[in-house]
């Protein structure tokens, strides 16, 4: 079985590495504003976030890997609050040099994850966020956040999969999941220079690396195991 886990994380590998490749661009874009660069800072933090998760399942560091995807999907979901919704005094909070005061100031300021995918679905029915970018966050919430939360806490996942070992096909779920939020992250980079041509690049990427993008448990089995 690791043979397979080896050749699934180096094809995860290069899916990165070509959505990087799409979008390096827009970092060095002209005439970018305050709100644009912080979407930018936070979206670069969740694809660190990302990066590490696969170094760490490379390197057999699963409870480490899983507690990390948690840190990803917060991080990308704020880019995501920032851009969309947060105010420009927010923004500018986030601008002040680093001192406790300043700190205090900006945090009182960010809402919980709940709330901030409220204020989304707000303005998904206002026409301002497209609805499928809030349905994809929206999932990954109820389907993989409380499993990642228990490794963060050192909970019973954590201590299970520890004890009793963590089966591969879990740890390619979890890249899958990884790469998914990497997939979103493209695209709101894309949005935010408003480039239909790489937009529809990261989505031709993800037709290509299909077997990188999230799936459920019975179609890994089929599609990497031939276990139906």
């Amino acid at each position: 079985m690791q043979t397979t886990f080896n050749e699934f994380c180096s094809k995860s590998f290069e899916f990165r590495e070509a959505l990087l490749r799409e979008t390096k661009i827009i970092s060095t874009a002209a005439e970018l504003k305050h709100k644009d660069i912080a979407t930018l800072i936070l979206a670069d933090i969740s694809s660190e976030h990302g990066h590490a998760i696969h170094i760490l399942a490379k390197n057999l560091c699963s409870i480490s890997a899983s507690s990390l995807l948690r840190l990803q999907f917060e991080s990308l979901l704020r880019a995501k609050w920032l851009y969309w919704v947060a105010s420009d005094e927010v923004i500018e909070r986030f601008n002040k040099p680093l001192t406790e005061q300043n700190v205090k100031q900006s945090e009182k300021r960010i809402p919980t994850i709940n709330i901030i995918l409220s204020e989304l679905e707000l303005k998904v029915e206002e026409g301002k966020v497209p609805k499928k970018a809030l349905m994809l966050m929206q999932e990954f919430k109820n389907m993989a956040l409380k499993a990642s939360n228990s490794y963060v806490h050192s909970g019973m996942h954590a201590f299970s999969r520890r004890k009793d070992g963590f089966p591969e096909p879990l740890m390619i779920q979890i890249l899958q999941n990884s790469n998914g939020l990497e997939a979103l992250k493209a695209m709101l980079l894309a949005t935010l220079i408003q480039s239909n041509e790489i937009m529809q690049e990261v989505l031709n990427l993800q037709y290509i690396y299909l077997d990188c993008l999230p799936m459920h448990t019975p179609e890994i089995m089929d599609r990497f195991y031939g276990i139906s």
